[in-house]
This record gives C-alpha cells, sequence and structure tokens, in this order.
C-alpha cells in the first residue's frame, strides 16, 4: 500500500511540475531557390502477348528500346533501378458461363531514372518511343520531376537557419515580454519538401506521342524550392 500511495504521490508532483513549467512557442521558416540540377523519371516498360512467354518477350523488345535510350544519353547504371516487375494475366468476363476467361498476359515492368543532364529531359523522353508503339509493347512515362542532387545536404543547412531564427523570434518575444529565456524545451523540425512535379500518368501518353507530331518535347523546369522548417518552445524565467 505504501509502494502505491509513494508511486502516486510521484504522478501528481510531476504533473504539478508540468503545470508549472512557462514557454515561449515559436517556429522558426527558411526558404531558399534552386536551380535544378536533375530530372527524376518514372517510367514502365510493358508488353502483351497471348501467352506469359510472349508478354515477357515483348516487354523485353520494349526494354531494349529503353536500354537504347540510356545508353545514348550516358544514364549510370546507380541512376537506373527496377522498382516493381508484374507479369499478370487478363480476363474477360463470359455472362453465358459465368466464368472469367483468361484471354492474355501482361507484362509490365516499373523502373526509376535520374538523368543529370537537365536539358536532355525532353530528347530523352522523345527517345522512348524510337521504335512505334504497338498494341504489344512499349513505354510509358509515368512521372517526372525537376530536383537538386545535393537536396539532403542543403535541407540540413536549412534546418540550422531555421533553428536560428527561431531563436530569434523567441529572444524578440521574451524582451517584450519581459522574461528571460533559460533554454529549449523542446525543438521539432517539420519537412514539407518535394520534387517540383511535371507531369504524371495522365498526361504520360501524350508526352510520348510527341514524336509521332514531330515536335520535340519541351519542358520547362523552373526553381525547386526547398524549406527548413522548425518548431521550438523555450523554457522561461
Amino acid at each position: 500500500m505504501r509502494n502505491v500511495f509513494l508511486f502516486l504521490a510521484f504522478i501528481y508532483s510531476s504533473t504539478l511540475l508540468a503545470d508549472n513549467v512557462r514557454l515561449i512557442s515559436v517556429s522558426g521558416q527558411v526558404e531558399k531557390s534552386f536551380q535544378p540540377d536533375i530530372v527524376r523519371l518514372n517510367i514502365t516498360v510493358w508488353g502483351k502477348g497471348a501467352s506469359a512467354k510472349n508478354a515477357q518477350e515483348n516487354n523485353q523488345k520494349s526494354f531494349d528500346v529503353f536500354k537504347k535510350s540510356i545508353e545514348t544519353y550516358k544514364v549510370k547504371k546507380e541512376d537506373v533501378r527496377t522498382t516493381t516487375y508484374e507479369l499478370n494475366p487478363e480476363y474477360v468476363y463470359d455472362p453465358k458461363t459465368n466464368k472469367n476467361n483468361i484471354t492474355g498476359y501482361t507484362a509490365n515492368q516499373g523502373l526509376s531514372i535520374t538523368l543529370r543532364k537537365v536539358d536532355e529531359a525532353g530528347a530523352f523522353v522523345d527517345s522512348l518511343n524510337a521504335a512505334s508503339k504497338s498494341n504489344t509493347g512499349g513505354v510509358n512515362v509515368v512521372s517526372l520531376g525537376f530536383d537538386i542532387d545535393k537536396r539532403a545536404e542543403e535541407e540540413r543547412a536549412l534546418l540550422g537557419d531555421a533553428v536560428r531564427a527561431a531563436e530569434a523570434q523567441a529572444e524578440n518575444l521574451a524582451k517584450a515580454a519581459k522574461v528571460k529565456l533559460k533554454g529549449v524545451y523542446r525543438l521539432s523540425p517539420q519537412s514539407g519538401n518535394r520534387p517540383i512535379p511535371m507531369m504524371d500518368g495522365g498526361a504520360a501518353m501524350e508526352i510520348v506521342s510527341a514524336k509521332r507530331m514531330s515536335a520535340p518535347t519541351q519542358f520547362m523546369s523552373g526553381e525547386v524550392k526547398i524549406e527548413g522548417i522548425v518548431s521550438v518552445d523555450y523554457l522561461i524565467e
């Protein structure tokens, strides 16, 4: 019973201490703009066939077009990665038999690519349509976005700037309120940075078909904005 009482007393004392904490809560936010130096793409290489083997063979033909493009534009091996691979049957429902009948197979391979020459993005996308797309295979651009290669380093640096901005704000508030800062009670970084999206799956077919209209695909890269945001609670006297 005595142990229970001491435990309850500790909780009560801790609660009183928490209730007496005096804080100034501020946020610090800094932003910096960069010219993008890389392009990130997600593509799907696909093939269809009457059998699983046919689908894989047609997928490989489409992959050869993709492989030729990355060789032509000197994309490094470490900048290409297979993200997904699927081989699935296709079904058509037969109302007479109340069954799904297999009509063929589809093989899809998803890949992510990093281009390090921003001005070649349009030509690279066009090259993926070098071979005429048919009903049995092709290469689709799923998404494309501009970014900077050293994003992680810049984000870390901006978080430091954000902490300093929050401290300056807290000092101004403390001075106005005629109190003194004792130190940091809680610090929480926040993140809202992402590459600039240029297109998604809905636009993929239009861009891949640009070659057929004898007009080279062009993109406007704009700027990449990176933010450093923190929330800080300062103890005050």
